[in-house]
């Protein structure tokens, strides 16, 4: 039974959406967290940042690891992710194998993709997004998906898949860790995408349509992100 307060938003992987950005032009420059996509990722494919890949890198280092209960939707300790994020900042990646805590390094991924200055799924394809999921017939449907994944950004498109990839091999360990695609989903839904902070929206229909986005996402990954480049070839 959730209330609704900034501790729980915060134990669903997401920040409350008032302070999210809140005095982010005030704030000074970091060199990895709350910058922009590109700013961070390498200039050669794949285009994924190193802090993400190291992060992933460490929680799949072992089976332990991947059948940890609640993983990703469990909280990990404030202060640990923000000093992961302070060592990060001094580009001491050695910090994220240093963890002992799994759920600081899920932590710290979560707050890498929050506190980006414009989401994964950037703010302009918000709508076209959510219209997306009411698309019926399915195979309409995985069209536009498709469509709007090949439309991003090299670095979005890139890490997207590259992290997807790595919540599909987090649910293999569903019987263990509880994590379905579903509870991801409710996790990274907000995570991954959100509103233009000028457009006004309602907070709670959004988050479920933000879910289902990324439930979509993972369910049909293979169709939407595999057939890529065979679609583009006929």
């Amino acid at each position: 039974q959730y209330q609704s307060s900034n501790t729980d938003l915060e134990s669903l992987g997401r920040t409350p959406p008032v302070s999210r950005h809140a005095n982010r032009n005030q704030q000074k420059e970091e060199p990895v967290f709350g910058r922009k996509l590109e700013e961070v990722c390498p200039a050669a494919s794949p285009r994924v940042p190193e802090f993400v890949v190291a992060c992933v890198r460490e929680i799949e280092s072992n089976e332990e690891n991947m059948c940890t209960d609640g993983l990703y939707r469990a909280s990990g300790n404030l202060s640990q992710v923000q000093k992961i994020r302070l060592e990060v900042d001094q580009n001491n990646l050695s910090v994220i194998e240093n963890s002992t805590d799994i759920h600081v390094l899920t932590g710290s991924l979560k707050l890498f993709f929050r506190e980006l200055k414009e989401p994964l799924i950037p703010c302009s394809m918000f709508d076209r997004v959510l219209a997306a999921c009411s698309i019926k017939p399915r195979e309409s449907k995985i069209k536009e998906f498709r469509d709007i994944v090949h439309s991003l950004p090299q670095c979005n498109r890139e890490t997207l898949k590259f992290l997807l990839e790595h919540l599909l091999r987090v649910t293999q360990f569903s019987e263990r860790n509880r994590m379905h695609t579903a509870n991801l989903a409710i996790v990274f839904g907000p995570t991954l995408l959100w509103a233009p902070a000028e457009q006004a929206h309602n907070i709670a229909i959004d988050c479920i349509q933000q879910n289902h986005v990324v439930e979509i996402l993972l369910n049909e990954f293979k169709d939407i992100f595999e057939d890529n480049k065979a679609k583009k070839k006929t």
